[in-house]
């Protein structure tokens, strides 16, 4: 028993409490462990359920190609294959041609014509977007799991 509150208190005595909105001690703190595992467990969940989310998060080049996409988007910014190839230099530029490729064909990213800088259009080359579907979806889940976020926050702030 000694040894084991011996680490519970090596833990607590590691962990950045201050971020939290609320307090944990040594005798709480498993319950954010707690907490969190369900968390995970139930947005993990929930992000299977969609078909465009299960493909998109099934490894983690597809999660750092959807994320760079939809970072672009969100700014208004014109995306495609070279320059992500260019922001995850980690994967070869075929890896990363592969998974959107299967993303368009799956219908989850799509592609329009880019504009080259000369007002011309150049068919060439496509400005990759997120579809409507992939971007509700994933805004939905990031809804649930911001408001499960919260009930954690509520529910441990009250203790």
């Amino acid at each position: 028993m000694v040894v084991v509150n011996e680490q519970k208190k090596r833990i607590i005595d590691n962990l950045d409490l201050s971020k939290l909105p609320y307090k944990l001690n040594q005798n709480n703190f498993e319950e954010l462990g707690h907490d969190i595992s369900i968390l995970l467990h139930t947005i993990f969940k929930k992000q299977g359920e969609k078909k465009s989310l299960k493909w998109c998060f099934s490894n983690i080049k597809r999660i750092k190609v959807f994320l760079c996409i939809f970072r672009f988007n969100d700014s208004n910014v014109e995306i495609y294959k070279e320059e992500i190839s260019k922001q995850i230099p980690e994967y070869s530029y075929k890896t990363i041609a592969k998974i959107i490729d299967e993303g368009l064909e799956q219908g989850f990213y799509i592609s329009q014509s880019i504009n080259d800088g000369k007002n011309k259009r150049d068919g060439k080359i496509k400005n990759l977007r997120l579809s409507e579907s992939l971007t509700i979806d994933f805004l939905n889940w990031s809804i649930d799991l911001i408001t499960d976020v919260n009930r954690i926050i509520k529910t441990n702030s009250k203790k």
